[in-house]
């Protein structure tokens, strides 16, 4: 069952992200618009995704009863923040895009093939689940994943302050201020209002609910049009070619998912909730890491290269991750 929703999902992203190839090799999609249509995906259309599964896939009572996936979505990140760094060090990658490799390893598409997937695995618990990974994907994306992304240079300029600025009290307000510009994203705030609607349980409007409903209903498909439109004008058989991008799909997509399981049905955990984490773990790279790593840095070619390898090969990876331990 499980290996059908995957190959279903999956071909799915596919032909929607070939229309968004398509559409850029006869125009109708021009590189200068990927800037604007990036922004219009990272600013309203993911925050109305992660505002409206929240609120509609999560309960005050269903949230604590299943708060454990925030601690095993925790552990996950230390994990593979850990494993990315060690591999980054052992292939002696250069600093900016070793960081960019890390971002692209650490974060799985848990918006674009997660939900979807849960949904079908999972109909009753599958957004609960999600809901609860996301308090703590999301934050960690918007904060250490930016970073990775940021070269070293735009890095220090962002986070350092100058005695030639103004002295200290003016570098810690352009500390606190780029502190800020970080942490105040669409995506963070829309998690944050998502919360105080559940924990206070206040229901979503149905005229509000249907209109957050289309748009999130629009959001990956607008997402895989951008990466195929990237993909069209973009050369990623670079990427493609790098040893590095193997080494991080059988480490990350297929060990690292493998072990998962293997330790965590040794423990009282809910099947169902061990078998959801360990399919996280399997996802490819998050979508928009193409994009944010083309708005921060020199690396969003490498980026949608690793992004566009990583999906395909989780038509194997994943029916293979399901196989072995599931």
């Amino acid at each position: 069952m499980i290996f059908d929703v995957v190959m279903h999902t999956m071909l799915i992203f596919f032909l929607i992200l070939a229309t968004g190839f398509v559409a850029g090799k006869i125009g109708v999609i021009k590189r200068d618009f990927l800037p604007e249509f990036a922004r219009l995906i990272t600013k309203v259309l993911l925050p109305c995704l992660i505002f409206y599964a929240t609120v509609t896939g999560c309960t005050r009572q269903a949230m604590a009863d299943n708060l454990p996936m925030m601690a095993l979505a925790a552990g996950f990140y230390a994990t593979i923040t850990l494993i990315t760094f060690l591999l980054m060090k052992l292939m002696r990658l250069p600093y900016d895009q070793g960081r960019v490799f890390m971002f692209c390893f650490i974060f799985g598409n848990t918006g674009f093939v997660g939900i979807p997937l849960m949904s079908s695995v999972f109909p009753d618990l599958g957004l609960l689940y999600m809901a609860l990974f996301s308090i703590v994907d999301t934050p960690v994306f918007w904060t250490l994943g930016v970073w990775l992304a940021t070269p070293k240079e735009r890095r220090a300029e962002h986070f350092e302050g100058s005695e030639t600025e103004g002295g200290s009290v003016h570098s810690l307000r352009h500390m606190a201020k780029n502190v800020a510009d970080v942490l105040l994203v669409p995506n963070i705030v829309a998690m944050a209002l998502a919360f105080v609607f559940v924990l206070a349980e206040i229901p979503l409007p149905g005229l509000l609910a249907d209109a957050f409903s289309m748009v999130a209903s629009a959001t990956s498909a607008m997402c895989m049009i951008y990466l195929g439109a990237l993909l069209c004008f973009s050369n990623v058989l670079a990427a493609v070619r790098r040893k590095e991008l193997y080494v991080g799909v059988v480490v990350k997509m297929v060990l690292l998912p493998c072990a998962i399981a293997l330790l965590l049905h040794q423990t009282p955990l809910p099947s169902d909730m061990v078998t959801a984490i360990t399919l996280i773990a399997a996802l490819p790279t998050m979508t928009i890491v193409p994009m944010i790593a083309a708005q921060r840095g020199p690396y969003g070619d490498y980026a949608a290269g690793i992004t566009v390898a990583t999906l395909a090969l989780s038509l194997v990876t994943i029916p293979l991750v399901t196989f072995l331990v599931l």
